[in-house]
């Protein structure tokens, strides 16, 4: 019975749960505390589990490995093997060696005097051709095939720029943006995304740098290796600030600068216009109100009149805005960051993230302002997720990674709920649904049934539907995807790749 056991009944509405890893996973932790978990059993009375664990635990080398007991070590390392990764654990950097992916690239031979491109692509010809168009440019090249893989290789080797595919076979290349930006090590890294959709406005939002849809010509792709060569030397980066109010934008320019960064405010449009007529900028925060015009028609003005430069630019404004105002300015504006009460951190952590700067060379004051800003993710703050989901260990598990975040967590236990729980959201304004999390196997309807039978209806045919499953199975993403799920996850559950799920693709 500690053996890990199989479903007899492997349905995907099957009346009874669980995966039958939970006797296993007791063995094997009480193996690792170097104790013994004995049975006494009787039918019709009970059963008796009795651990034993030594009060001072003694190193034993069982293995060519030695044990590590180490709480930061061992658990990490257990969780990952057996368990739901529930919890964030320490991260310790990878000294194994990297398997060698199909395609033969630099890893093995890196060397600190070129730049390193990484390059993220399942399709072998083009991944190959992109290799070999690095090496024209005098750029090293190591590719990966995978989601998980680039992000193993970006976080070791820190490239000078990537080249992503957003259609990878274990899960969107839209996560693998999302997980670099986030982490503290990847942040600063240009990613340039290459795709056959178009998820541009998701990709811009996360930060991407450019966007290119396939098939992409060699001239386009030389003339994108040449602006890469040029923006990663490092050179003093500059700021422009649009705010009428004296103190205001001293304040902004005061956040924003650093050994390596210049900021430059002006009160006007007109005198706005005029920098921006004789020189460039690599940001521009702007106010709406300006006294001698909009922000509006400044920035309709800089978009018909290629006289101007015309930087991404963040939209700082004390104003409400009605949605008809937010989607007008999204025809413009990468970011739309409201003044208020941590305004200050959020505006921070967009220009650090548009101008790819490195979190450590920042000061304390500002690195401390970018925790501050992640503690809650503005993406998921205010948004309402449903968790189809039958297990309640799971749920609390997932509530626990959302709510925190911001996020507002509603539960269906079964894919009849979901669907009740879709309809009566259709008549509360203030309780629409924004994203699904479904789990696949649930009795009454199973996910994937319940998934189809949302698509059929027009009013969810845009909801994005995260499928989760149990059962790794090779098809598995095939089936999910094939039912109308926008992406899918197996189980156990990654807190990272969930939220960077769940972040790629809450609507915007």
């Amino acid at each position: 019975i500690f053996e890990a056991f199989r479903q007899a009944d492997g349905t995907t509405n099957r009346k009874f749960g669980g995966t039958g890893l939970g006797l296993s996973i007791s063995r094997e932790l009480t193996r690792i505390l170097g104790g013994e978990i004995h049975l006494a059993s009787e039918e019709g009375a009970g059963s008796v589990f009795t651990v034993t664990v030594p009060e001072i635990l003694t190193l034993a080398v069982t293995s060519a490995k030695p044990l590590l007991v180490s709480e930061s070590i061992v658990l990490p390392e257990i969780i990952s093997r057996y368990g739901n990764k529930d919890r964030s654990v320490a991260s310790h950097p990878v000294t194994t060696p990297l398997a060698k992916g199909t395609i033969d690239d630099d890893r093995d031979r890196i060397s600190s005097a070129q730049q390193l491109l990484l390059v993220v692509e399942d399709d072998e010809r083009f991944a190959r051709i992109l290799y070999h168009m690095a090496h024209e440019q005098s750029f090293q090249c190591i590719v990966s095939t995978t989601a998980d893989e680039a992000k193993e290789l970006a976080e070791r080797f820190v490239p000078s720029a990537v080249i992503l595919d957003v259609g990878l076979p274990d899960h969107s290349g839209l996560s693998v943006l999302d997980r670099l930006k986030q982490n503290s090590r990847t942040r600063h890294i240009p990613v340039h995304v290459i795709s056959a959709e178009d998820y541009s406005e998701t990709a811009y939002s996360l930060g991407a740098v450019s966007y290119m849809l396939k098939p992409v010509k060699r001239e386009e792709l030389l003339d994108k290796f040449q602006k890469m060569q040029n923006g990663t030397t490092h050179h003093m980066r500059r700021v422009l600030v649009v705010e009428d109010d004296l103190v205001q934008r001293e304040s902004i320019g005061k956040l924003l600068s650093s050994p390596d960064v210049a900021t430059i405010g002006v009160g006007t449009a007109a005198e706005c216009l005029q920098l921006l007529g004789s020189d460039t900028f690599d940001c521009m925060v702007l106010d709406l109100s300006l006294p001698d015009e909009s922000g509006y028609s400044l920035l309709e003005t800089l978009s018909k009149e290629e006289r101007y430069s015309f930087p991404p630019v963040i939209v700082y404004t004390g104003r409400d805005l009605s949605s008809a105002q937010e989607q007008q300015l999204r025809r413009y504006s990468k970011s739309i960051i409201i003044k208020g009460a941590k305004s200050p951190e959020r505006l921070l952590d967009e220009v650090t993230l548009f101008l790819h700067q490195v979190i450590h060379e920042l000061s304390p004051e500002q690195q401390t302002m970018l925790k501050k800003a992640r503690n809650r993710d503005a993406i998921l703050e205010g948004r309402r997720i449903l968790i189809v989901e039958d297990d309640i260990r799971n749920i609390y598990s997932i509530s626990n990674i959302l709510e925190p975040r911001g996020a507002t967590v509603q539960i269906a236990r079964n894919g009849r709920e979901a669907l009740e729980a879709l309809d009566q959201s259709l008549d509360a304004p203030d309780k629409v649904i924004d994203l699904v999390l479904m789990d696949v196997m649930m009795p009454e309807m199973d996910g994937i049934t319940a998934t189809r039978k949302i698509r059929a209806n027009s009013a969810w045919k845009k909801l994005p539907i995260i499928m989760l499953t149990a059962k790794a199975m090779r098809n598995d993403q095939e089936h999910c995807l094939s039912a109308g799920a926008n992406d899918y996850m197996a189980k156990p559950l990654d807190v990272e790749k969930l939220l960077s799920l769940v972040r790629v693709w809450m609507p915007r």
